[in-house]
């Protein structure tokens, strides 16, 4: 059997197990692969139109903006992957009541009030905006979980509200590890902290800034740098001097704190 009739038969079985890569004409007329990513216009059009179809997001989905539907594709890869995931978010922000969050709500008062996570008046080099979290100030032993994490919903929410006011949506989380000691540490934390960004802000995380961070640490890092997936990884950066932080933020833009 020739090259010519082989051919179209390998493109069929190609289309059938990566439908969501388009197999076009190249130069000469030999059929070739073209990688597209996988947040292009027709995945978006595409997903858009499967969520227009279902019963449970059919209707908000025409206000739904195209970067939103981005996102949940980039951090997904397929449009199926993404239907699924978007749906169980969707289901997950009217069970929790994430628009009902308000910064008068008793459980959001008391963590403000201990300073530990703030968000800054001037965005990143990116145009990012900025959550300072100041380690310290939090104690593993004296914390309420379920407080804790509405509060970090909250956080979120209010971030990416304000991320999408600007070209780039996608925040800057910022850890001062100034006197870092093991009663900061709060693993459980963490680990709710990345599942809610993976499955319920997914690709809301622009960098993730860890500053001034104690040798002491890196026994930790240890044990939390296997909970992120490769993609996550790559957003973070470990900087231990004002200028190499000038390099993500402004000088003017930081607490003088920091350094």
């Amino acid at each position: 059997m020739g090259y010519g009739a082989i051919l179209p038969r390998c493109i069929r079985v190609f289309r059938s197990l990566y439908p969501s890569i388009p197999v076009v004409m190249a130069a000469g007329g030999t059929k070739a692969r073209q990688k597209v990513e996988p947040d292009c216009q027709e995945n978006v059009d595409s997903l858009r139109e499967v969520l227009r179809k279902d019963a449970k997001t059919g209707e908000q989905i025409k206000d739904v903006p195209d970067k939103a539907l981005r996102r949940f594709l980039r951090a997904h890869l397929t449009v199926p992957e993404a239907h699924k995931v978007y749906v169980k978010c969707e289901k997950w922000r009217q069970k929790y009541g994430v628009e009902n969050i308000k910064p008068e709500d008793p459980a959001i008062q008391s963590e403000l009030a201990t300073g530990k996570g703030i968000i800054l008046e001037e965005r990143d080099k990116m145009g990012r905006p900025i959550i300072l979290v100041t380690v310290h100030l939090h104690d593993t032993k004296n914390r309420d979980m379920d407080v804790l994490t509405k509060f970090t919903v909250y956080m979120l929410e209010t971030l990416s509200n304000m991320s999408d006011q600007g070209e780039i949506d996608n925040i800057c989380v910022l850890f001062d590890m100034k006197d870092f000691s093991l009663r900061n540490m709060d693993y459980q934390f963490v680990k709710t902290l990345i599942m809610l960004l993976q499955r319920y802000f997914p690709e809301r995380l622009g960098v993730c800034l860890i500053v001034n961070a104690p040798t002491l640490f890196s026994g930790c890092w240890l044990i939390i740098r296997p909970w992120l997936d490769e993609r996550t990884r790559k957003k973070v950066a470990f900087v231990y001097s004002e200028e190499e932080l000038s390099e993500y933020i402004g000088v003017d833009a930081l607490p003088r704190t920091l350094f």
